[in-house]
């Protein structure tokens, strides 16, 4: 078990997560109306790095959603969000080793993605594996660059973190081939710079039969 899957798995044994689903609230309500916008309809959602469920939950609270599934490499997490929601999908997987199964019409990610050396694994795992074309990936992030009051966060918390600037994640989603590539800051006050939101979508380049000749 890595470090930061530790750290989080007794996060869940001392009741914490449900501090981060406090904390986490107001940003996540500016991602669900970010997803509105989009006007999927009868669509599947994943949620990376799922803690105890409360997003897969609220997922699931949509009307428009058919299905909503839940992923986290802790396993007291994934316990809490099973009792919470025993008839829910929740996998118990580490992200960096995760081979998707299905492809979802959204995925969705809270304060995770930094925790990984390579991050943009993970991100081209999404756009390749994990999302259906037209598929849309969003995230959101406390710690980058740009936010001063975060960068302590590896040693204050006992966790491995990857530091980059909003450029280079923007650049990142586009690099990997992620197009209307937007973002933004929210909840910010004072030295606190806010969450950072990135979303993309999914659009496979059609095939121009004269590069093949």
């Amino acid at each position: 078990m890595n470090k930061n899957i530790m750290t989080f798995d007794e996060w869940a044994i001392l009741g914490k997560d449900e501090g981060m689903e406090r904390g986490h609230h107001k940003s996540v309500e500016h991602m669900f109306k970010m997803i509105l916008e989009k006007n999927y309809k009868n669509y599947t959602a994943l949620d990376l790095g799922c803690g105890n469920g409360w997003v897969v939950r609220k997922f699931k609270d949509y009307s428009l959603c058919d299905d909503a599934h839940g992923l986290d490499g802790a396993n007291h997490m994934i316990k809490k969000a099973q009792k919470l929601d025993p008839q829910g999908t929740y996998f118990n997987e580490n992200i960096e080793s995760w081979n998707p199964i299905q492809k979802y019409d959204i995925i969705f990610s809270m304060e995770t993605l930094y925790y990984f050396k390579k991050p943009e694994k993970i991100i081209n795992k999404i756009y390749n594996d994990g999302l259906n074309e037209k598929g849309l990936f969003i995230m959101g992030i406390d710690h980058y660059a740009e936010n001063f009051e975060s960068l302590d966060w590896g040693t204050k918390f006992n966790l491995d973190i990857t530091t980059l600037s909003i450029t280079e994640w923007v650049g990142l989603f586009k690099q990997i081939g992620f197009n209307d590539v937007q973002f933004t800051q929210v909840e910010s006050k004072e030295n606190w710079k806010g969450t950072l939101i990135i979303k993309g979508t999914k659009f496979l380049r059609p095939i121009n039969y004269f590069e093949k000749l």
